[in-house]
């Protein structure tokens, strides 16, 4: 009985050990320097993004330049190209003409020209004012005695209001066809303007006064 009531042996099993990764090994080092670098380093991408920034805003800025640019000299092109002769309108309205063996030139009639070859044609320049000023300047010279019989503060005549002289201001004609000179200067102006009022351009000026605050 004593035999069959026995327990049998407990059999350990043995477990294979892993081996130790080396390579993967974390090592904890507390680095002063590596420290500084982390904690200051948001201050150091913020500025690395501000610079990239300003880069992008340079690089559009000088594409919208560029674009503008070409905008003038396309305009400017058809602008010599619409001021070019027509030969067949040249023609047209050509100095001389031959009709029937007599040669028929056409002169254009300038009212300057004409007045000084001929008196009584020309321009009115309003000469009836200048004889009637005239007149009353010679009635007023010719009576010396009568003013001076006059007392002071007892004059029988009243004064004449004096006249004042009408200036005549001429003005210029407008002028309808420009020079090369004066229509690529009218596109610069236009292209700078277009440049200032550009969005790129204004956030480049916000960012240069609020340097210039700091």
């Amino acid at each position: 009985m004593d035999s069959d009531d026995e327990a049998p042996p407990i059999v350990k099993a043995k477990r294979r050990r892993k081996p130790i990764n080396k390579k993967t090994k974390v090592h904890l080092v507390f680095n002063e320097d590596a420290r500084r670098d982390f904690l200051t380093g948001f201050h150091k991408r913020k500025l690395q993004r501000k610079k990239k920034a300003q880069e992008e805003l340079q690089e559009l800025l000088k594409a919208e330049k560029k674009r503008i640019k070409l905008e003038a000299k396309e305009q400017y092109k058809k602008l010599v190209h619409s001021y070019k002769p027509i030969p067949e309108l040249e023609e047209q309205f050509a100095k001389e003409y031959d009709v029937e063996g007599t040669t028929v030139s056409v002169l254009e009639l300038d009212t300057d020209l004409l007045a000084e070859t001929n008196f009584l044609i020309g321009r009115n320049r309003g000469q009836i004012e200048d004889t009637t000023v005239k007149e009353e300047e010679e009635e007023d010279e010719s009576d010396p005695e009568e003013q001076n019989e006059e007392m002071p503060g007892m004059s029988l005549k009243d004064k004449k209001p004096e006249k004042k002289k009408k200036e005549i201001t001429k003005k210029e004609p407008e002028k309808v066809l420009k020079t090369k000179k004066e229509i690529k200067k009218d596109l610069k102006k236009q292209s700078t303007k277009s440049v200032k009022k550009s969005k790129v351009f204004q956030k480049l000026n916000e960012i240069h006064t609020l340097k210039q605050k700091k």
